[in-house]
């Protein structure tokens, strides 16, 4: 049963709509995925192999599955980072972020982890950006570090950082930021026995306190013409509209209208942040529910940060046939990272993916999200079972028709390997193993 403070708040919101709403909030809910769009193996081939029904949504790269959500997990695309597994609000939330962007952007995800929406940033951008995801909690940075390698998400640097202090390092430097607030998980209620329980009036105000907070010290950090990105998973006005109306009282900063008219608005009755701003309600829309705001520094449009070309050393080119313009590659502890330019260099507790374990060995993070441009002729496809087989950490038999340690199923990369005593030896890093489940 929803707790009865909870009720009675938004009964009092709500009016008539409060009963559909509450039933909404104990519903089971339907599972997404975001495919990776900057990826073009044929990921959906093995959902309908497995009778995984799934249906396109309004969002692109998003889809709805229909039949055998079950079997997600165990699949070759979730398990290589072909699609994530996540809320179509928090994916259309990175979509607003980067459709304001310009060329080139640097951008700072403010609490991160587990990395849904870092990793959904980096991939709509096509890593042509430059990423800083803050997680304060050192368990929760270990998720987030597990995501950014299977996502392949190579623009991301991580800081382990306070919310509150980051202007005191990035004052005046990003063009966007998405602050995807800490709150009081309202959305979570009617499915989580603790929301429920330790849900309070005074719990959403102190939450309240602390996103003001946390969004005071982001806006310094955006540069004249940025936008921040501001969502919750809360419904609360307190958290939500109110932060806004905060910011623009207390920056010289205007609301971008991202509604357009085409959602449902904000519920405070401040005209000024609810024409602009869009509230996914789950008795009123599909999906979970969500705020959305965009606040914009006053000033000229940011000009996004630069780089330059790289070029590629012999081991680079004994793999690929060509590599991305924006990316840049970099040595540490004998492996080699791949990661894109910055103009700041600060202690980051990550930097990128790791591109070479050691000389001569791609990693298996690199080919999946790099096997567009890997050579043809260092390709190798295997079946089914044995891709699974290698995903659970076996050697496997060798293809008849071996070409190459980099070993595929259908369209899809599978992972790096070695020719051994006609087996392929698996080449898998370990961290995808031991770490499998750990996004959740």
């Amino acid at each position: 049963m929803l707790n009865k403070d909870f009720i009675a708040k938004y009964t009092t919101v709500f009016g008539s709509d409060a009963e559909r709403f509450f039933e909404t909030l104990v519903r089971e809910k339907s599972r997404h995925i975001r495919l990776a769009c900057a990826r073009h193996a044929d990921y959906l081939k093995e959902l309908t192999e497995l009778s995984i029904g799934f249906e396109p949504s309004e969002i692109p790269s998003v889809y709805r599955i229909t039949d055998n959500a079950e079997k997600l997990t165990e699949t070759i695309g979730f398990q290589t980072g072909g699609f994530y597994i996540m809320n179509p609000s928090s994916v259309f939330t990175a979509r607003v972020l980067t459709s304001l962007m310009p060329d080139y952007p640097y951008i700072l995800d403010v609490a991160s982890a587990p990395g849904g929406k870092t990793c959904a940033i980096a991939d709509i951008l096509k890593n042509r950006c430059a990423v800083i995801a803050n997680e304060p909690s050192p368990k929760r940075l270990k998720s987030l570090h597990f995501n950014i390698e299977k996502y392949g998400s190579y623009s991301v640097r991580t800081v382990s950082m306070d919310g509150r202090s980051l202007h005191k390092v990035f004052d005046g430097f990003f063009d966007g930021i998405l602050l995807d607030a800490p709150c009081s998980n309202e959305n979570k209620i009617g499915r989580n026995k603790t929301v429920n329980a330790e849900w309070s009036q005074e719990l959403t105000e102190r939450m309240a306190k602390l996103q003001k907070e946390i969004a005071d010290s982001a806006f310094v950090s955006l540069k004249e013409g940025g936008v921040m990105v501001y969502s919750t998973c809360t419904f609360a006005v307190e958290e939500n509209e109110a932060v806004v109306r905060h910011l623009l009282d207390s920056f010289d900063c205007e609301p971008v209208d991202i509604n357009n008219g085409q959602y449902t608005k904000g519920i405070s009755g401040d005209s000024e942040v609810d024409d602009k701003v869009i509230r996914f309600l789950p008795h009123l829309d599909e999906y979970d529910g969500f705020f959305i705001a965009a606040i914009r520094k006053k000033g000229k449009p940011s000009s996004g940060g630069s780089f330059v070309r790289f070029k590629p050393d012999k081991e680079v080119n004994e793999f690929f046939t060509e590599f991305p313009e924006y990316a840049e590659v970099y040595e540490k502890g004998g492996s080699k990272f791949l990661t894109t330019r910055m103009d700041r260099s600060i202690n980051f507790k990550n930097n990128g993916i790791m591109l070479f374990k050691r000389e001569g060995e791609l990693t298996s993070q690199a080919l999946w999200q790099l096997a567009d441009i890997v050579k043809d002729d260092i390709k190798s496809h295997i079946g089914y079972n044995n891709a699974l087989r290698y995903l659970k950490g076996f050697d496997i038999d060798m293809p008849a028709d071996y070409h190459g340690g980099a070993v595929f199923y259908d369209s899809i990369p599978v992972g790096m390997s070695k020719p051994v005593q006609g087996m392929l030896k698996n080449k898998l890093d370990r961290y995808f193993l031991y770490g499998k489940n750990i996004e959740w």
